[in-house]
């Protein structure tokens, strides 16, 4: 075992310059904002053979899976996309009428439905092989069947988000966070995590999980 500081120095190095680059990559590739759904299961699979240990490529990776996945990824985000926006003229619309109890209620219903899904649905998009709308099916039902990873992933995910919505005068400051290296950072949580949901569903077969540990797995129906 090389227990050497100045290595471990270098390794840590290594991965932090290899995640601004992969976050650059999100940040660029998700300018046109229909490839956002795209770009976030190239940045899981990328994040997840970076942190798994498996030596790769990360522009060519990247971009490999950005392509693969474009279709899908593009197709889930613009579902998505109408009810986030649907979601911010709800959120108006309650923030005016808190005595409504029906509204809050249902709102309630459709951020904890919309939160949860866009934890799952583009890792699950990049990890199996199925249709759009099955995927956003599947989404909500693998974050309520395993309630507290899906607690876990949405603090890490969201709690970054909530404050630079928090301080909002602090901009010069998650600007630069959130460009260099916010997304990816986010996602290697993500992925850290969804690695323990997803080995329930993917094929008993020998060495599986050691497949799983170098992020080798290939793509399997869910």
């Amino acid at each position: 075992m090389n227990l050497n500081p100045e290595n471990k120095f270098f390794s840590l190095m290594s991965l932090i310059g290899d995640l601004v680059l992969l976050n650059l990559l999100f940040v660029v590739t998700s300018l046109p904002i229909l490839t956002i759904g795209a770009s976030s299961c190239a940045l899981y699979l990328s994040v997840k053979k970076r942190t798994c240990g498996e030596e790769s490529y990360i522009i060519k990776d990247y971009m490999k899976a950005w392509k693969e996945n474009l279709k899908s990824g593009v197709c889930i985000w613009c579902i998505l996309l109408v009810f986030l926006i649907c979601m911010i003229f709800f959120t108006s619309y309650v923030a005016s009428h808190l005595t409504n109890l029906t509204a809050i209620v249902l709102y309630s219903f459709l951020f904890m439905w919309l939160s949860f899904t866009l934890l799952y649905a583009f890792p699950l998009q990049a990890t199996f092989v199925n249709t759009p709308l099955k995927i956003i099916l599947n989404s909500i039902l693998t974050a309520l069947r395993h309630l507290p990873w899906t607690l876990a992933l949405f603090l890490a995910t969201y709690t970054p988000l909530i404050l630079t919505l928090a301080f909002p005068k602090a901009v010069s400051f998650t600007f630069f966070y959130w460009l260099l290296i916010g997304f990816s950072l986010s996602m290697v949580f993500s992925a850290l995590i969804l690695k323990r949901v997803f080995i329930a569903y993917l094929p008993v077969e020998e060495d599986t999980e050691e497949n799983i540990e170098m992020g080798t797995e290939e793509k399997t129906e869910i």
